[in-house]
């Protein structure tokens, strides 16, 4: 029989935007303050039944008239970017709507944009909870109270910087192809994205975002939730956990169908499609969160998507986060042939993701289908070449195949390992071989710190390279500075442009050369160069002070054919616009020199 199941709502955003505590302020839970470091660290499912979600919808609903359907909506937190991508099946997202976090005194941030970029690539529905609105100034907050309420008793100076900041976001949405406007201000939902301020602090204007929240997944998503039950399922693993009593246990979404204890299950697993079997099925209690219960789960014989609940099964002990899970009633006639085409359907799934080339590029290891998915597009966006990625710790193997690139070419030669733990001899191995693994649990920061190990490369290799060149550079010999006529001249300069090191050779403003800088003195103390706007002490010998050179004159750096072909060549973009000017100053010098 059809069947109108609730709606997966994700929740995500950018951290410490509030996005568990908004869910606490909708549960009366306080899952947030015991996050360590009160930041989500895993992924969190919880039921929230309809009667709930009308309780706290009541102040608005008496002036619409709307009749839910739906038997309740299921929240799905995430710790970030990363986790939304576990949230996957093929083609797509389980995740029906998304409420995507915003704190509203500072907008969209780095984490924001990549929610931003992962719900355009599933094609998820989303409304946006400008939360925070209590620190707005001046605000005089109304627990519990709707928006349209709450906003009614606000001064005027209030409601006006309000309003000031969501258009400031509104800009940064647009920036993004978003069109979006203040939720009771929108005139086409099927073009707009709503805004809704809220306040999870003090649960202000939550009644309007669950009311928006579970009207247009009704509305709009009526086809997507219907379900057919008895004819067995499709959930997806969010996450493998040690659970006292039952050992490793499986964290799933079950989005489609039933699953009942005895069904067989088909998922990914570190070695390959699997069969396995039920044995349990916790379920927490409704507005309970999956991975904090505040009560024990509840041991239940069946159950009809969509749901979070963990799973006792055969096999969960090397089961892969963010697989698929296909579910088959041991009772189907076809039982067995679809079980062949599930298994069939998984080993294309690893894959599609689990990849192996000749190229030289870099090699990615993940502890999840979703992450691995998730590093994999972020790292086609930079135009970062892949040569393998697989699922579980980084192994001798994998370094020393990324040894055997770094030979060709070192910036691909190297590891991404991402949330997976570190063996001692494989990184003392990787440290021998000067294979460099990148290790994180945040996605963005592994591509962050890549590039910036590539830039400090650039750096140091400049900066040796830099080191035996004679650099471009014009100085101003000062008026009244003379200390000493000769054996050696020294006398005080400015350094107009570039920079001046120890044993440069000098010419003047004919392209003749005068002689070395045998030394630098700045207030009093020897140095080894001096840049643009100081003023130092140089010392000469061979030339008299009054006739090779005099005050007033300016002196160029003479370097050699060699140098001037590195540096107009090779190093010519990391030279600042002054040095480049001054370099095609000394270029024409040289060759009046010569003439």
């Amino acid at each position: 029989m059809p069947a109108l199941r609730q709606p997966i709502v994700c929740v995500l955003g950018h951290v410490d935007h509030g996005k568990t505590s908004l869910l606490d302020a909708i549960r009366h839970t306080k899952v947030q303050s015991r996050e360590a470091g009160a930041i989500t660290q895993s992924i969190g499912a919880s039921e929230i039944p309809i009667g709930v979600v009308q309780d706290v919808c009541r102040p608005v609903l008496s002036r619409l008239a709307i009749q839910f359907t739906i038997p309740g909506i299921l929240t799905v937190d995430t710790p970030g970017h990363e986790a939304f991508t576990n949230l996957r099946r093929r083609g797509g997202s389980i995740a029906d709507i998304a409420i995507l976090v915003i704190d509203v005194t500072k907008g969209v941030e780095r984490q924001t944009e990549e929610a931003l970029d992962i719900l355009r690539e599933f094609k998820t529905p989303f409304v946006v909870a400008l939360n925070k609105m209590d620190a707005i100034s001046g605000w005089n907050a109304q627990p519990g109270a709707a928006f349209i309420e709450t906003e009614k008793v606000q001064q005027e100076r209030t409601k006006a910087l309000l309003d000031q900041r969501l258009y400031e976001i509104v800009g940064q949405l647009y920036s993004h192809n978003i069109s979006a406007e203040r939720f009771d201000r929108v005139s086409d939902f099927t073009k707009q994205v709503l805004l809704i301020p809220v306040s999870a602090k003090t649960r202000e204007g939550i009644p309007e975002l669950l009311l928006y929240v579970s009207g247009l997944a009704q509305k709009f998503l009526e086809k997507r939730l219907t379900i057919l039950e008895g004819v067995g399922g499709k959930a997806n693993i969010l996450e493998v956990r040690e659970e006292r009593g039952l050992g490793k246990t499986l964290d799933i979404i079950l989005f489609d169908g039933t699953i009942s204890e005895g069904d067989t299950l088909v998922f990914a697993s570190a070695e390959g499609a699997i069969q396995s079997k039920v044995k349990a099925i916790l379920k927490p209690k409704p507005l309970d969160e999956m991975r904090d219960p505040r009560e024990k789960f509840s041991s239940i014989p069946t159950a009809s998507a969509a749901v979070g609940l963990k799973i006792a099964c055969e096999g969960a002990d090397i089961a892969v986060a963010g697989s698929s899970i296909t579910i088959i009633n041991p009772a189907d006639p076809e039982h067995d042939s679809k079980v062949a085409a599930a298994k069939q359907a998984i080993e294309s799934e690893i894959k599609e993701l689990v990849t192996a080339t000749q190229n030289d590029g870099i090699i990615i290891k993940a502890d999840a289908f979703g992450s691995l998915e998730a590093i994999e597009k972020l790292l086609s966006g930079e135009k970062i070449t892949i040569r393998a990625t697989g699922i579980g710790p980084v192994s001798k193997k994998e370094v020393l195949e990324a040894a055997s690139v770094r030979k060709k070419n070192e910036d691909l030669g190297v590891i991404f390992a991402f949330n997976v733990p570190q063996d001692p001899d494989v990184l003392a191995l990787a440290n021998s071989e000067q294979v460099k693994i990148f290790s994180s649990g945040i996605i963005y920061t592994l591509v962050d710190d890549y590039w910036r190990w590539i830039e400090e490369k650039k750096a140091a290799a400049k900066r040796e390279a830099f080191a035996s060149l004679v650099m471009p550079a014009r100085i101003f010999l000062m008026p009244g500075c003379c200390f000493r006529e000769s054996n050696p001249a020294v006398f005080g300069v400015e350094i107009e442009s570039g920079l001046l090191k120890k044993d440069a050779p000098l010419m003047n403003e004919q392209g003749v050369v005068i002689g070395n800088v045998r030394g630098i003195q700045k207030d009093n103390e020897p140095v080894e160069s001096a840049k643009k706007g100081e003023q130092v002490a140089i010392s000469i010998s061979g030339v008299y002070y009054g006739r090779q050179v005099k005050e007033k004159m300016k002196l160029y750096t003479n370097p050699s054919a060699d140098d001037m072909a590195t540096l107009e060549g090779k190093y010519k973009q990391a030279l600042s616009e002054d040095e480049r000017e001054v370099l095609a100053q000394i270029k024409a010098l040289k060759a009046l020199g010569q003439s």
